[in-house]
């Protein structure tokens, strides 16, 4: 069979790198630019045909004799007349439309018309445009925000935001659903669309609103662009040698990272290991591959599977069992590769999966080059864990289910605009929230009224900062800072994790 290319499907908004690989895993060369320009109804005909041409023309090699040269085979005659009514009604539109549309506009609306049919919002035609935007990003230089998004019920929804990006920084969480981009609606947007509007040079500033669950008025965030350095790997030793390790998403130097991060956990004296893959959207199929043969024994890994349920390529470890125990942290921003990781290390045994159901995105895109420096995105194949579950739309379920505490929720919304005494918002109720989990004594009232006043002049006295008892940068940021340390006390699931790791090395011991 012949080699192909599969992607794993990821939609930052700020970068892109998109690679083809055989069917080893390797990654190899594409050449993404084209050079010659033609007329787009002729590359239309090409493009639907072709394909039949070049099968005729191998299968009936050796039997030209009993054929005209130019005759064509009846599956080529089926495709003209399948074509007829299109290119008749592209002539029509054309030529006599009584606005004057260029066919190129007419052809891609016939393309996009063809994929929206499918209902799939994994699946996208990247018009010229949109196509060079794509290369841009994959030139590994780019600026912007830092969230990962999809398409989900006819909105742009934040998988996840990049660790110690603006986005991130901001406060946006994964699950927010992205209602404006600078005042434009993005109800019925594209990605490549949502992706244009939200990207742009460093140093200059978009406003979202953003729609999150549970908050009944959308949020308003003014965020300044920046250049967007991805680290992946985060790596800590925790008390009693318990190592951690957050892998954020899975770029071209992830596996190197994980690799050195894990060998110098090792050589520390790890004695059980938690791998956090909470808000994880996955990321290059081959890095994730490369994460998972560091901390698998031998077996497969995943299988990528056909429309027919046909495993066409599985991808294994060869490793041996890690001498220590590995717990796995998992949410529903854990999506696609990283969901391979742990249904791997779930199927096999070699790791404990902790926290609550992954994404549920288990499938494969493949990036076609189109003429007229255009491209298809479509789906290809879905992933299976080793064994043979299909977690598309259903996600993981962890062995230990634990779910975080209210307060890790309420102390994570953001504070994104000034506020002083007299306001009355949600983003005053946000400020109430968390100043009472930070012991000050105020009621959540979503009213900045005198207790609220006092409390935030309380706060800033604490952090050294001028007591104007209005809350400006300074004072919002010192609060996202204490903030932080009371999730990291409130981590209900890495506290588990670390429960579960010491009560198995007494075993061992």
């Amino acid at each position: 069979m012949a080699s192909q290319a599969f992607f794993v499907k990821k939609y930052p908004v700020d970068y892109q790198v998109q690679y083809r690989y055989n069917k080893f895993g390797e990654k190899t060369a594409e050449s993404w630019c084209l050079s010659v320009k033609r007329r787009v109804v002729i590359l239309l005909v090409a493009l639907l045909v072709f394909s039949n041409l070049v099968t005729y023309h191998v299968a009936s090699t050796d039997k030209r004799a009993l054929s005209p040269p130019l005759l064509p085979s009846a599956q080529e005659k089926t495709d003209r007349e399948r074509l007829a009514p299109l290119l008749e009604v592209l002539d029509v539109l054309s030529e006599s439309y009584v606005e004057e549309v260029s066919v190129e506009e007419l052809v891609n609306a016939a393309i996009q018309g063809m994929v929206d049919k499918l209902g799939d919002p994994q699946t996208s035609f990247l018009d010229e445009e949109n196509w060079e935007e794509m290369m841009i990003k994959a030139t590994g230089a780019f600026s912007g925000i830092g969230i990962e998004i999809t398409s989900s019920a006819n909105y742009i929804t934040i998988i996840a935001p990049i660790k110690g990006t603006p986005g991130e920084r901001a406060g946006l969480l994964a699950g927010d659903r992205i209602l404006e981009v600078d005042g434009r609606d993005l109800t019925g947007a594209s990605i490549m669309e949502a992706v244009k509007l939200i990207r742009g040079p460093e140093g200059t500033k978009v406003n979202l609103k953003i729609q999150r669950e549970g908050v009944a008025e959308p949020l308003a965030f003014e965020i300044v662009r920046g250049n967007i350095q991805r680290p992946s790997v985060f790596p800590k030793m925790l008390e009693k040698s318990i190592g951690y390790l957050q892998l954020t998403t899975f770029g071209e130097q992830t596996s190197h990272d994980f690799r050195a991060a894990l060998l110098d956990l090792e050589n520390q004296g790890l004695r059980g290991l938690i791998l956090d893959l909470r808000g994880n959207p996955g990321g290059l199929l081959n890095e994730a591959i490369k994460v998972a043969r560091e901390l698998l024994p031998a077996g497969p890994i995943t299988h990528v599977v056909d429309r027919n349920d046909k495993i066409i390529n599985t991808y294994h470890s060869y490793g041996v069992v890690k001498p220590y125990p590995i717990v796995v942290l998992v949410d529903g921003g854990s999506a696609s590769a990283a969901e391979i990781i742990a249904g791997a290390l779930q199927d096999s045994g070699a790791g404990i999966l902790v926290g609550t159901t992954t994404y549920g995105k288990a499938t494969v895109q493949q990036l076609e080059e189109l003429p007229g420096n255009t491209g298809l995105r479509y789906t290809v194949a879905k992933y299976r864990t080793p064994n043979g579950r299909d977690i598309n739309e259903v996600g993981l379920e962890p062995d230990v289910v634990v779910e975080l505490p209210d307060i890790f929720f309420a102390a994570r919304h953001p504070l994104t605009v000034d506020l002083q005494p007299g306001d009355k918002n949600n983003n005053v109720l946000f400020l109430q929230k968390k100043l009472h989990r930070l012991g000050y004594k105020v009621e959540e009232n979503s009213l900045f009224d005198g207790a609220t006043e006092r409390a935030v002049r309380a706060f800033q006295r604490s952090q050294s900062l001028p007591e104007s008892g209005r809350v400006h940068y300074e004072t919002r940021r010192s609060l996202r800072g204490e903030i932080d340390k009371l999730l990291e006390q409130s981590d209900a699931q890495k506290q588990k994790a670390v429960e579960i790791l010491l009560e198995k090395t007494k075993r061992i011991n």
